[in-house]
């Protein structure tokens, strides 16, 4: 499996959850530090792993991770495009260079990922690709201009790529999750003017009072992945502890 800002965070405990179920792991990552202690740990469990330095929004770069893939492993069965930015700003506030970074990113970096290792799934006859939005997509909070109407289009996106690639037998989903007590997260969290009343926030977003953890998005990334989503696709599942509900 592939999957991008595996380095840490949902990326990473995905990369692990698959580990688990015996599948060899590429970790596509701009943090080099982070993206191969993230490799090393994979190896660890017995699988086969590598990482490859890449910056999403870079075409060159992508198709290199591709072609990386292709020569270790001859094969692809799972693309996570996980890999996002937020950036903190009202449609007022937002810089243009902000804007054009997060979009580049957040969109047009599923759009590279995708155009570069599809033709590998489409090799193996099937496959699943899953792509992470956010509860932002559909939810309100204030400042998140660019990074809420990014992950908005990442639904309908899902559905469009869905759509093309069920003739090659590759079931594409969308994972949405709620807050979620991740590095980004916990960054945004502790830059926050109050960090304690933003924690509180949080976790008043979800019906439990509390925020989730990486893994528990991770296994539903593997599930959509797997055999027992064999006819689920073009569908957007809520990790979110209820706040789209509420």
């Amino acid at each position: 499996m592939i999957v991008s800002g595996g380095g840490s965070g949902l990326g990473l405990a995905a990369a692990i959850k698959f580990a688990k179920n015996d599948f060899n792991v590429v970790i596509i990552d701009i943090d080099k530090e982070k993206g191969e202690e993230a490799a090393k740990k994979i190896r660890s469990m017995g699988v086969d792993a590598i990482f490859c330095l890449c910056d999403i929004s870079n075409k060159e770069q992508v198709q290199n991770a591709a072609e990386i893939t292709k020569a270790r492993f001859g094969r692809a069965d799972v693309l996570i495009n996980n890999a996002g930015l937020e950036v903190r700003g009202s449609i007022l506030q937002c810089s243009e260079e902000d804007w054009e970074r997060l979009y580049a990113i957040n969109l047009k970096g599923i759009y590279y990922m995708t155009n570069s290792f599809t033709p590998l799934i489409i090799e193996q006859g099937k496959g699943a690709i899953i792509n992470t939005g956010s509860i932002l997509g559909y939810r309100t909070v204030g400042e998140r201009a660019a990074y809420s109407s990014s992950k908005g289009a990442i639904d309908t996106l899902t559905r469009s790529m869905a759509f093309d690639l069920a003739p090659h037998n590759i079931r594409v989903n969308c994972v949405a999750p709620g807050a979620i007590d991740t590095p980004l997260l916990r960054g945004s969290i502790n830059d926050s003017p109050d960090p304690a009343e933003t924690e509180r926030f949080l976790g008043s977003k979800s019906v439990f009072n509390r925020m989730g953890t990486s893994e528990e998005v991770a296994n539903v990334m593997y599930f959509l992945a797997s055999e027992e989503a064999s006819f689920v696709t073009g569908a957007t599942y809520f990790v979110d502890g209820g706040w789209s509900i509420l």
